[in-house]
């Protein structure tokens, strides 16, 4: 700086419009005017204000101020963009592209923008493309975590440091105020940048990365991060094991390699989850499709929700593929790091030392995403290519791992009879279909059936999938059914009035039933298809029976000749759950009225025709011993067959090794002792059901039935297959 004293102007822009939360803006801007009034360097800068900013405030202040620094507080809106206020004082959104443009025209005087709103790091994505540091926040931020992070932030600028240090701190002000949300806050570097921004009031101060590659987190802590991989799988335990040594010595690590399975294992692998700061979880054709880690990366997403962290680092072994659902909910909106073979083992090590830091991980837009999942590949994957080519008895057109939902023209889809009812359905007008049945039955699967046949026939289709609703919005009524809306517009790519709808004095029930019956369904002219998977998540709400009396009432509005519109809307609702133990007035209830769809296991015929399908690894004897085992659970036989037509298994090893926690069913089998371990009366009530053959409690009865785990049979209650029923004896010494 050659000695020279450089005035820097710190331009807030605040915005809280009418009908959102009230937040406490102007003790966040009063406490960065203390930060600099009382700070070494405050001779050298100068603080501009703008409050209840519209669109057109935010052009005029940047040209007005020319600021070096942007600071914004109030509300984000995610994809939606920064919520701003329109000319009445009411919500409105600037776009994402549109806040990039903007800071790509300032570029040559901006410095650094700091987004203090909830999940702006969305923002903060688009504009790093053009200033050199931009700060955004990867989750929800409190009134206060933001309030604090601001004041520490702004002391170390007044005292002449340097962003990446002014980060830092900021995240260590709100440990030391004792708020949570410390690793919410994101600093992103434009590309190609390698020096830190100049905000220094200080011509001492000599310049340094934006992101350290300091190991430890804000304050110099140690962070405790999970790393979630397939065990026994290369090259997944092989760079798993190398990331853990590496990192464990700045940071408390857990990799679950060697912990026995059982009760005490399923409950350390939560306490850890719970523990945790950062989940790194390794990526690859095997992993994506095993059921531990996708319910490893579910919890992290939901723990995230609900307390901000861990943050999902994923990291991509030499996995090109786009992420299938529900992983893509997950993965898709978030950062990824990449690794191709052993040569990148350092720097992946490097990466991840940033990203806990405070930095991000480097496939960090949309348009890189998209360059590595379409790079073109081989039919067989690097993962896959160490399984052998199936012999000729056993050689299909293709196979198809068994996991998630079907695509609707898969050969190996198995027709029921409930699916004639169900698409018969869908082709006439104004109809509601429930399905029923027990996890891993093959319900979603039937609902994309029915999806695909809707499309067909024309139908305009929202698909909504309740296990991605975060505990905020099962918690508050008004969160949820604003946010449901929201959904809806967002599905059917419908311009979003909510907050039209909003500001009336209605209830949320009346507002919801106005926004889809005057807006969504008049805007579309056509039918919808509204197919709701995982519904039973609202059964333990506060305010599920307004939501179902809500949905029952679209049913019947068909009916009204003063109400021909709603006979455009068609529901389809999957739940697991028997509903009518729930609902008192059934009357109210959505679920006993139109097609109801109750699912069962395969038949004996069903399992000989899908083993035909896969070209008959099994012979009729193996298959009877196979229904012996799994009683025809569909997603369990389909693995099986699977397993035995790519030559992983021989038929004589899959039995053998039925129950073993690295044997064919081990990781379905882990997962779902996973799922109950931090639940006494679940694993109490199954070890009944194995001992005794009955469940005296009803509501236990119930939500191991809806986990598929046991069934009623007359007057009995038994595991649902021997398969659980001889592991988990031994699981939990029943």
């Amino acid at each position: 700086m050659n000695g020279q004293q450089l005035t820097r102007t710190i331009l807030i822009l605040s915005a809280n419009p009418r009908g959102t939360d009230p937040l406490r803006l102007d003790t966040e801007v009063r406490e960065i005017k203390e930060a600099i009034q009382r700070s070494r360097y405050r001779d050298r800068f100068v603080i501009e204000h703008r409050l209840a900013v519209r669109p057109m405030d935010v052009q005029r202040a940047m040209l007005d101020c020319r600021p070096q620094i942007v600071h914004f507080c109030g509300h984000g809106g995610s994809e939606y963009g920064l919520v701003l206020e329109n000319e009445t004082g009411k919500v409105k959104h600037i776009s994402t592209q549109a806040l990039a443009d903007l800071f790509d025209l300032f570029a040559d005087r901006v410095e650094c923008v700091l987004l203090n709103a909830c999940y702006s790091e969305v923002q903060a994505q688009a504009i790093v493309q053009h200033i050199n540091a931009v700060i955004g926040m990867n989750q929800p931020i409190g009134d206060q975590a933001a309030i604090e992070f601001a004041r520490s932030f702004y002391d170390a600028l007044g005292a002449g440091d340097p962003v990446a240090f002014a980060f830092r701190l900021g995240k260590n002000g709100m440990q030391l105020a004792g708020v949570s949300g410390e690793q919410t806050p994101v600093l992103l570097q434009k590309p190609g940048s390698t020096e830190s921004v100049a905000t220094s009031a200080s011509p001492s101060v000599v310049s340094a990365p934006v992101v350290e590659a300091a190991p430890a987190v804000s304050g110099g802590g140690r962070s405790h991060i999970f790393i979630s991989y397939k065990r026994g799988v290369s090259p997944d335990e092989t760079v798993a094991l190398e990331v853990f040594k590496a990192l464990s010595e700045h940071h408390d690590v857990f990799i679950d390699q060697t912990m026995p399975v059982g009760t005490l294992w399923a409950e350390r692998i939560e306490a850890e989850l719970r523990r945790s700061d950062f989940l790194i979880t390794f990526l690859t054709q095997g992993s994506v499709n095993s059921e531990m880690v996708k319910g490893e990366i579910e919890t992290a997403h939901h723990l995230g929700k609900q307390h901000g962290r861990p943050i999902i680092l994923p990291v991509r072994l030499a996995y090109r593929e786009p992420f299938a659902y529900p992983l893509s909910a997950y993965l898709n909106g978030i950062n990824w790091a990449f690794w191709d073979n052993p040569a990148d083992t350092a720097r992946l090590v490097h990466e991840l030392m940033q990203a806990i830091a405070g930095g991000t991980l480097s496939i960090n837009t949309e348009r890189s995403k998209a360059e590595l999942t379409t790079v073109a590949s081989s039919p067989i994957s690097n993962s896959e290519s160490s399984i052998p080519l199936p012999l000729p008895f056993a050689q299909p057109p293709s196979l198809e791992m068994p996991e998630g939902t079907m695509d609707p023209e898969s050969q190996f889809y198995v027709e029921r009879p409930a699916d004639a009812i169900a698409l018969n359905a869908i082709g006439r007008q104004g109809v509601t279909i429930t399905i029923k049945g027990p996890r891993q039955m093959g319900k979603s699967s039937l609902l994309i059936q029915i999806v695909d046949a809707a499309i067909k026939a024309n139908k305009r289709v929202a698909f909504l999938d309740f296990q991605l609703l975060d505990g905020t919005a099962l918690t508050h009524a008004d969160t949820f059914f604003r946010q449901f809306c929201n959904w809806l517009s967002d599905q059917l790519e419908l311009p979003n009035r909510v907050d039209e709808y909003w500001g009336t004095g209605l209830g949320n029930n009346q507002r919801c039933t106005s926004y889809l019956e005057s807006y969504v369904l008049k805007e579309l002219g056509s039918p919808l298809l509204l197919a709701m998977d995982e519904v039973d998540r609202m059964f333990e709400t506060a305010f599920q029976s307004d939501f179902f009396s809500m949905l029952r009432s679209w049913h019947n509005s068909r009916a009204l000749p003063m109400k021909r519109i709603w006979r455009n809307l068609n529901l389809a609702l999957v739940t697991a759950t028997e509903p009518y133990h729930l609902i008192e007035n059934l009357n109210q209830s959505p679920f006993n009225v139109g097609e109801v769809i109750t699912l069962t296991d395969f038949t004996p015929a069903q399992v000989a025709d899908l083993n035909g399908r896969h070209s008959s690894p099994f012979d009729p004897n193996q298959e009877r011993q196979l229904m012996d085992w799994l009683n025809g659970h569909p997603y369990l036989v389909r693995k099986a067959f699977y397993l035995v037509a790519s030559q992983q298994f021989t038929v004589e090893d899959l039995f053998a090794g039925a129950i073993a926690d690295q044997g064919p069913f081990g990781d379905h089998l882990r997962y779902h002792l996973f799922r109950i371990s931090d639940r006494p009366d679940l694993i109490q009530g199954l070890r009944q059901v194995i001992q005794n053959q009955t469940c005296a409690d009803a509501r236990i009865l119930r939500l191991l039935s809806a986990a598929g785990l046991v069934y009623q049979d007359s007057q009995r209650v038994i595991p649902r297959c021997r398969l659980y029923a001889d592991y988990f004896r031994e699981r939990l010494h029943g």
